[in-house]
């Protein structure tokens, strides 16, 4: 056998040689290579980065990229992610640019995950438009990740949205998602104008969502379209600087026609921590809203409330075959309900049902009007406090006995008995609260029972039309039925709204206080 001059075999010697060939790493040519990170830039080289199935665009650590054009995944098994996986400000960041809506689309590729960076939507400066959610991700693709990730100011309605994809049978596509450890939010603004914008939107079932952390959404923090066989487990909703309308929400009807069945809300903690929180946990449709539909089979136990600016609490209208155990609710429970779409909405309260067919619910639970519980507010809407002295015996009204009687013109001096807030509602309408109990007076019965301060929201019976008269007087049209409130008999018996014309008695001195 020949040898070299160390002694050694050159055999032996080139299996050495391919031994430390393994144990180094090889150029970005081959197969092996570690790959190189990009470096801040824009999408282009992402994208350029997912070129097959199983590639990888990784990015640098601190890199920033803006973004003209969304990251989109273009086969399975692909990934997102900053090199080391760090979960810092060391990630990654993305940020949206020009008309963007949407950062990283995913839909319809199997396998794919979004990991470890930062993705910023830019709403404060860029502002809000219509488009798709700052992550789309679901429809036909199933088995995708997105973990340790923070996205905020999104601005569209949602920051992470899972898509169903097609419908079968009250099942989607999608299937297998898992959502995990991310910062979520903030998300929307909590104006009147409907500019609100989910922390996360899941319509894909048997997924998971775990260990997240939403602050300050202001449509829902979770919601939850049907998702059936999910998981939603351990997360964090709070409330701190903006208005969030649900916590977590089972209200949607579509797209899964109702089917909550094995989908289970366990160990969450829903906080209004100092903002207002208009419901905790909502369920079924009319919750939400004034449609039809009942969702069924979902379970929601062990979960938390809290925070000091709670409106409603657990909130069941809608629903059959559903289960609600074992909850707590150590929040504080604030806020003035408006008319719902059944008649006056119940105040809030921590364990309400309307409507749960074949239910389980723990005991706690007291029945409510719960259709359409939106418009509560933290705060009673301010008014300017006034009085009113009737022409017919020149004396002042008052929601006489502490509101528990019905309004009458008998009084000669202003106590607090006599003083309203009037509320204007628009358009020449106004609504009155008396101070005696704090709550509005309402055209009782349609306009048929006198007047009386006994309602504690505002509805198409507690509005009136304020007409000004020619003398400087006013009068008071009931919405409830379009006729004048009289001080009826000369001001000796309540008023009434039951006059198609005005005269002396359905004439009133409005007095500023």
């Amino acid at each position: 056998m020949c040898m070299s001059a160390r002694g050694r075999s050159v055999p032996f010697l080139s299996m050495l040689a391919a031994v430390a060939a393994l144990l180094v790493p090889m150029t970005a040519t081959g197969a092996r290579a570690a790959a190189a990170c990009i470096p801040s830039g824009t999408d282009a080289a992402i994208n350029a980065a997912l070129t097959g199935s199983g590639s990888a665009a990784v990015l640098c650590p601190g890199a920033v990229f803006t973004l003209s054009n969304s990251i989109r995944f273009t086969a399975p098994n692909q990934r997102i992610e900053t090199q080391g996986l760090p979960t810092d400000d060391s990630r990654a960041t993305l940020k949206l640019s020009g008309s963007l809506t949407t950062a990283i689309n995913g839909t319809d590729q199997s396998g794919v995950t979004v990991q470890n960076i930062q993705i910023d939507g830019g709403r404060p400066s860029l502002g809000r438009l219509d488009g798709g959610a700052l992550m789309e991700m679901g429809a036909s693709g199933t088995g995708q990740t997105v973990q340790n990730v923070y996205a905020h100011d999104t601005r569209s309605w949602s920051t992470l949205h899972f898509i169903e994809g097609a419908v079968t049978n009250s099942t989607p596509a999608c299937q297998g998602a898992k959502i995990l450890n991310n910062t979520i939010g903030p998300a929307g603004t909590d104006t009147p104008s409907g500019t609100w914008a989910d922390g996360i939107s899941l319509a894909c079932g048997n997924s998971t969502v775990q260990g997240n952390t939403v602050q300050d959404a202001t449509d829902g923090g979770i919601v939850i379209f049907g998702a059936p066989g999910s998981s939603v487990k351990n997360n964090t909703i709070t409330a701190r600087t903006r208005t969030l309308l649900g916590g977590i929400n089972l209200v949607d009807y579509a797209p899964m026609n109702g089917n909550y069945t094995g989908t289970t809300v366990t160990g969450n903690t829903v906080d209004a921590q100092s903002a207002f929180i208009k419901v905790g946990i909502a369920m079924g449709p009319q919750v939400w809203g004034c449609g039809t539909g009942t969702n069924y089979g979902a379970s929601v136990t062990g979960n938390t409330l809290r925070g000091a600016h709670m409106g409603y609490g657990y909130a069941v209208n809608g629903v059959r075959d559903w289960t609600v155990t074992g909850n707590a609710d150590s929040s504080t429970h604030v806020g003035t309900p408006n008319a719902g779409c059944g008649g006056t909405v119940s105040a809030p309260g921590r364990f309400q049902v309307q409507s749960a067919t074949s239910s389980t619910l723990q005991p706690e639970f007291t029945s409510a009007q719960l259709t359409y519980v939106l418009g509560v507010a933290e705060h009673p809407p301010t008014g300017q406090v006034i009085s009113l002295r009737a022409h017919a015996d020149n004396q002042y009204v008052t929601a006489d006995n502490g509101g528990a009687s019905p309004l009458i013109a008998n009084r000669t001096a202003i106590g607090s008995w006599e003083q309203f807030d009037l509320i204007d509602q628009g358009g020449g309408a106004i609504a009155l609260r008396a101070h005696a109990n704090n709550q509005y007076v309402t055209a009782d019965n349609g306009g048929a029972s006198p007047l009386i301060a006994n309602r504690t929201a505002i509805g198409s019976w507690e509005t009136f039309a304020l007409v000004h008269n020619a003398d400087g007087s006013v009068s008071l049209r009931a919405n409830a039925n379009n006729e004048y409130v009289t001080a009826e008999n000369a001001g000796a018996s309540a008023l009434i709204a039951n006059r198609t014309a005005i005269g002396p008695w359905e004439e009133f001195d409005l007095i500023q206080d």
